[in-house]
């Protein structure tokens, strides 16, 4: 038996004003629209698809197109269940996924349309193969591909979905904050991810956006060699802070203490409290949210031992 068994693939027209009603199956549903925009409904989630967009429904997922929510589209579908454990492993830990921009796999699609059932020996590991290359696109280069662990919190504990948000905000968070273009990046509703991601952290996707960029402000701190030709406020421009009194604002916020703060008690030499802390914490070392910025406040505790420590000192 092989990896992939074929149950149907073709290539369908959607008229404008069509509806494929709410149902769900057994067996993966694979859909690649080559011309048009409609939205995808799968568990009560919208992913809107344009030109070159590829979906994957899983087994058991409710899903529909809704009434008007397309125009004249086209696409190819591929329906097939997946006996090869090692495949079915991968795929059975997703949930829907979505890739843009793959229009260079339309001709694979294409081939398995006419090819899929054909009993020519040379064509059957042919599909197969093409459709293995279509799924591992998915795999790796879906929004959800972008990793289960964040660099900065350990996001162990989290939904896929949240994972893949925290994955997303690493990957460019110094532009100006987007969450429509998030949204649509990933593939759903802007007050679905905002829901979700306040309830598993306690914190909005703004705040943890805010988190990562200085927390990134401080590592480049700690890796430039604390240059001070390179001042703070350079660096907080380049990671999306071009307004200085709101990068203090919100430098204060989430350690405690003001960037002038900072950057005084950095200059105490190496063998202070504050320096030493401040290496701990820097040290890709991965906490939970909660924890995660729980440390970062904790640079304002310590920063006020060494000015204590040091007071005592010239005493």
């Amino acid at each position: 038996m092989g990896k992939i068994q074929f149950i149907w693939s073709g290539e369908t027209e959607l008229p404008a004003g069509w509806a494929l009603q709410t149902h769900s199956h057994d067996f993966f549903h694979l859909a690649y629209v080559q011309k048009g925009r409609l939205i995808f409904r799968a568990d009560d989630v919208d992913y809107p698809l344009s030109d070159g967009s590829l979906i994957l429904i899983p087994p058991g997922v409710v899903h529909a197109v809704p009434k008007d929510t397309h125009n004249l589209c086209t696409q190819y579908e591929v329906m097939f269940r997946v006996p090869d454990p090692q495949l079915q492993s991968l795929l059975e830990t997703k949930e829907v996924l979505i890739l843009h921009g793959a229009a260079h796999l339309e001709h694979l699609f294409s081939y398995i349309r006419m090819h899929y059932n054909s009993v020519d020996p040379l064509c059957a590991p042919c599909t197969e193969s093409f459709l293995c290359t279509i799924l591992f696109s998915l795999l790796t280069g879906s929004p959800g591909s972008e990793g289960s662990y964040a660099g900065y919190v350990d996001s162990s504990r989290y939904s896929p979905l949240v994972q893949r948000i925290l994955c997303h905000v690493e990957k460019d968070c110094s532009g100006k904050y987007d969450l429509p273009g998030l949204a649509l990046s990933l593939g759903l509703h802007k007050s679905y991810l905002c829901t979700v991601f306040r309830r598993e952290t306690g914190i909005t996707i703004s705040e943890y956006i805010n988190y990562h960029r200085i927390r990134a402000i401080l590592i480049t701190l700690q890796y430039n060699g604390y240059n001070r030709e390179v001042p703070i406020h350079e660096l907080a421009d380049q990671h999306g802070y071009v307004n200085a009194s709101y990068f203090n604002r919100v430098f204060k916020k989430y350690t405690g203490i003001t960037p002038t703060e900072f950057m005084t008690a950095l200059s105490k030499g190496s063998d202070n409290p504050f320096q030493k802390y401040y290496n701990e914490y820097l040290d890709l070392k991965r906490y939970p949210i909660k924890e995660s910025l729980e440390y970062m406040r904790g640079l304002k505790d310590v920063s006020e031992k060494s000015v204590l420590s040091n007071n005592g000192a010239a005493e």
